[in-house]
Parts: structure tokens; sequence; C-alpha cells
């Protein structure tokens, strides 16, 4: 079983991180809550401990879109979730600058639920046509937001066996 190096725990804490981690069989898993203002740096510290972005997805919730972004290592058995939270305009800076393959998560993010990444080389649309470029299917209605303790507490629940 694979456990996470003291070193890229303490350059993740400097990036001003809450840090939870996880060991199933299969390796570790470290969960980062970070600021956004602190994400490039964060994605910096993974990429230089030869960490690489596998998914980026968002979670609409109220007030504000959760960014949960999926590094893995291809030399050890490990992964972080690297968690944030978009501006209130809906926007998040972009990690294409520093991982080029993320260009396609970002747009598709930016399609799907309005969120802008500022310094993305290309914001065009990727699933949308340029007419529906202001339609954003996944977000939810009002009525049917939760926030995120409200996501975090169902999730619990569902894994203590217990309905939401």
């Amino acid at each position: 079983m694979s456990t996470m190096p003291d070193d890229l725990l303490e350059k993740l804490r400097a990036c001003d991180a809450h840090i939870t981690t996880t060991s199933p069989q299969q390796g570790s898993v470290l969960h980062v809550r970070i600021a956004m203002s602190e994400l490039k740096q964060a994605a910096v510290v993974l990429r230089d401990a030869g960490m690489y972005p596998v998914f980026m997805t968002v979670v609409h919730a109220d007030p504000h879109c959760a960014l949960v972004y999926q590094f893995a290592a291809s030399d050890r058995n490990m992964r972080v979730l690297l968690a944030t939270t978009a501006r209130a305009d809906g926007s998040a800076p972009s990690l294409t600058p520093l991982f080029p393959g993320m260009q396609w998560h970002e747009r598709e993010a930016r399609d799907m639920f309005g969120i802008v990444f500022e310094g993305h080389p290309d914001m065009r649309p990727l699933l949308m046509c340029e007419e529906d470029r202001d339609l954003y299917p996944l977000r939810k209605g009002p009525q049917r937001l939760k926030t995120l303790e409200q996501l975090k507490s169902a999730e619990r629940a569902s894994a203590d066996g217990k309905s939401p």
C-alpha cells in the first residue's frame, strides 16, 4: 500500500490546504481542499511531484460551483483529489498553461456550467454550438440546488448505509 510522501503534504499545506487522506487497498488517496487563489500553486506542487491531471469535474452547488480535479502519478499508486470553489462571477484560473491536456476539460466545463477559465488559450465552445453559447445544460435550477454541506452529509449518510 502506498503512502503520501511527507514533502508533498508539506508543500500542499504551504498552499493553505485542508487535507484528509484515505488508504484504500489499491493505494493512497489524498483529499485536498484549497482556496481558489491557491489553485495554480497547488497544481504546480503536484506537477513538480510527477503528478498529472486525470480529469476535472464541476459540481453545481449553492452558492457557487465546486471544481474537482483528480491527479495521478504513473510511478506510484497514489491519487490526489484537489477541490476548490469557482469565484462568485463563475471564473477560475486555467490550468491549461501548466497541463495542455486540461484544455478540453476546461472547455467542456465552460459549455456545461458557464465556468470561464482565465488564461485559457481557446475558450471556443467544445460541445455546444455557437448559437447556444449561453445555454448551460448541467446547471441546476434554483429550487434543486443544494449546498456543498448538504451534499457532503448525504454522501456520509450513504456511506454509513443510511438514506439521506
